[in-house]
């Protein structure tokens, strides 16, 4: 029987552990917080089927210096991080160019079109039915869109298979959000899209079930790997060393930090985020969860109220700015004019994994044999969490795995 240290107690690192652990393997799952925390706690909630492009893209990059103009832009660049950040951002532009962009999709899609399949798998007797939500969410668009780029955004659905409805404003109001100011242009509706109502005790249900299925939890941080000549990993954490035979590295946001003492440089960046919880103003507020597209941000209706998450800020070190999170509760009462003041509940940071081509790294280190890595799912870390742990289980096993994880390896850049 294998021993395999699973570094990470979050969405992906639960996953997993629990395919791991119904494959035989002995598995120890590894982290410094308790299991559900960082970005798995404090994630908008959807599994967002339709995020089939990634943000490196040439929209975007047409878009980024209004955005950064924007008082109340939903994205931040600290200038002081610039010479810091440089290549990580050179190297977004060279990702966003058409050709890059569109290879880039077709990988993203293929990864995107398996989420919804890999979260009823793992619904089947883990996570309990009244965490999971199947009604679809909507996109507000508060000003009309130029012809050719919704022509663009349609054509990418379409090729892909992504569901969805326009629906003007009125019918919005009507049907899924009355309080709604009437300032709104159009709306799209997406019926495969579906969320979750306590993304902590999802994680927390994933983790019980690894668990169950025989993993252990050690709550201690990594503080060194160490590859042995054997093929078998020194994994030292609170002074004890562990022997594995494998280890995969799905620590998020800590993940470069722990590659690089195998040698690997990841560009990878954080993406700091923020959320708020808002007691909820009344039961007909939202009846699906919504994006408003210019404003960045997404409302969800969850177990303990309305919880508003978005912004990106890059660059960031030290303390959160908590007015990127109370902005967020400014535009919630601008487009609901009709609710009460909104009261906040609770204020949350996170940090986001990123990669400059917004794709994730899914696959066997290079010079480090028996070390796997699962990282940089940025904004869908929630979406492809179930879908990851089942392909990371599947390559530690040495089975083919289900997705062509080529677009995904470590050594891309």
């Amino acid at each position: 029987m294998e021993n395999v240290v699973v570094i990470g107690a979050g969405i992906i690192g639960a996953s997993a552990a629990l395919r791991l652990a119904q494959r035989g393997m002995r598995v120890r799952i590894v982290d410094g917080a308790p299991p559900g925390t960082g970005c798995s706690f404090g994630n908008a909630g959807l599994i967002a089927v339709d995020h089939v492009a990634p943000l490196a893209s040439p929209e975007t990059i047409a878009n980024l210096p209004r955005m950064l103009l924007r008082r109340d832009s939903p994205l931040r660049l600290h200038k002081r991080s610039l010479p810091r950040m440089a290549p990580w951002l050179l190297e977004f532009a060279a990702q966003a160019q058409r050709p890059r962009f569109r290879r880039n999709t077709r990988a993203l899609a293929s990864l995107v079109s398996g989420a919804a399949q890999a979260w009823r798998r793992l619904l089947d007797g883990h996570v309990p039915a009244e965490l999971f939500r199947d009604i679809g969410s909507l996109y507000v668009f508060e000003q009309p869109v130029a012809r050719a780029t919704e022509r663009a955004q349609l054509d990418l659905f379409e090729r892909h298979g992504v569901r969805y409805v326009d629906l003007t404003a009125d019918q919005v109001r009507r049907d899924y959000l009355p309080s709604l100011t009437p300032h709104v242009s159009h709306a799209r509706y997406f019926p495969g899209m579906a969320s979750v109502t306590n993304p902590q005790q999802v994680v927390e249900r994933i983790f019980d079930a690894a668990l169950a299925a025989g993993a252990n939890f050690t709550n201690a941080a990594v503080e060194t790997l160490r590859p042995l000549t054997d093929g078998r990993i020194d994994v030292t954490l609170n002074g004890e060393t562990y022997v594995a035979d494998k280890v995969l590295i799905a620590a998020g946001s800590r993940s470069a930090v722990l590659a690089q003492q195998l040698g690997a440089r990841i560009p990878l960046t954080n993406e700091r985020g923020y959320h708020v919880q808002l007691a909820a103003p009344s039961r007909d507020t939202l009846r699906v969860p919504v994006s408003f597209v210019e404003r960045g941000f997404t409302c969800n209706p969850m177990t303990h109220g309305i919880r508003l998450a978005g912004t990106v800020e890059l660059g960031a070190r030290g303390e959160p700015d908590w007015r990127r999170a109370d902005l967020l509760a400014t535009q919630f009462h601008k487009l609901f004019p009709g609710e009460s003041a909104p009261r906040i509940e609770s204020r949350w940071y996170g940090e986001r994994p990123t990669l400059p081509d917004y794709l994730p790294m899914i696959g066997e280190m290079r010079g480090a044999r028996n070390v796997f890595l699962a990282t940089g799912h940025q904004h869908l870390g929630l979406t492809l969490g179930p879908l990851t742990g089942e392909l990371a289980a599947q390559l530690m096993a040495r089975e083919a795995p289900a997705v062509d994880l080529a677009p995904f390896r470590i050594d891309r850049f």
